[in-house]
């Protein structure tokens, strides 16, 4: 079995420029870590600088300790929907990224990507600063490098 198995419907498989594009604007994605026995997976805001996928945290819970375990994960995101009744279908945009997770220490890196949270979610930047100098200390960033990225689309 290939480990990125290609996509089996090409017809709705998208451009790897439309991908980072969803992937940048996208409003919240799903990370799926794995323990050992069962995937996890949880609602998460990120934020993406055009190489790495940065997520928000607290410094304890099941997606830390499963990274520090295994730092394989999968992150997906479904920009838009529009449920088709008519069809029994469902118009969408998604992308799907595997990578390694990591958590980063660098307390530059770990600034710079909550900026680019905190940026992608308010027009506030002093309101972003002052949180980001709040919760630096008690907050964990995320830090996926992707392996594997698609993009995939059924128009309606």
């Amino acid at each position: 079995m290939e480990k990125f198995p290609p996509m089996r419907r090409k017809d709705r498989e998208l451009p790897e420029q439309q991908t980072f594009e969803i992937l940048k604007s996208g409003d919240y994605g799903v990370l799926a870590t794995f323990n050992g026995e069962y995937p996890y997976g949880i609602p998460v805001n990120y934020a993406f600088d055009g190489e790495y996928i940065y997520i928000h945290c607290a410094k304890e819970g099941h997606k830390i300790e499963n990274i520090k375990k295994f730092s394989n994960v999968c992150f997906t995101i479904v920009k838009s929907y529009e449920i088709l009744p008519d069809e029994l279908s469902t118009a969408y945009e998604s992308v799907i990224a595997f990578g390694k997770a990591s958590i980063v220490e660098n307390e530059d890196e770990k600034r710079g990507a909550l900026e680019l949270i905190g940026k992608k979610y308010s027009n506030n930047l002093e309101k972003i600063k002052g949180e980001i100098a709040d919760s630096i200390q008690r907050v964990s960033i995320i830090k996926i490098e992707i392996e594997h990225i698609s993009g995939k689309s059924r128009k309606r």
